[in-house]
């Protein structure tokens, strides 16, 4: 049955080859077997962390929209503040048309 692996030659720092030995022999495995676990974490690692951003970003939307009917008027005014000004003095809104007609 052929392997499903491929093989690759890499070089490493002297101090990063020690560390992954220190590895292998505390877990009981070869050196290979502990690099490409050390790989996969780190792949799975970079997996988790865009997928918490997606997730963040999800739950947010989710979030704005389940507050949306509490919060519409608020929400409103803070984006359409001309549209929520104080009401004119009706005087001098007939101060103001007396001057222009």
């Amino acid at each position: 049955m052929p392997s499903k692996l491929r093989s690759v030659t890499i070089k490493l720092k002297l101090n990063m080859w020690e560390q992954i030995e220190v590895i292998s022999q505390k877990k009981g495995e070869t050196v290979s077997d502990t690099i490409r676990y050390l790989i996969a974490r780190g792949l799975d690692e970079r997996v988790y962390k865009e997928n918490t951003e997606l997730i963040a970003k999800i739950v947010k939307e989710q979030v704005e929209q389940a507050m949306k009917p509490y919060l519409g008027n608020i929400l409103y005014e803070e984006q359409n503040p001309q549209r929520f000004m104080k009401p004119v003095d009706p005087r001098k809104l007939a101060i103001c048309r007396r001057r222009i007609g």
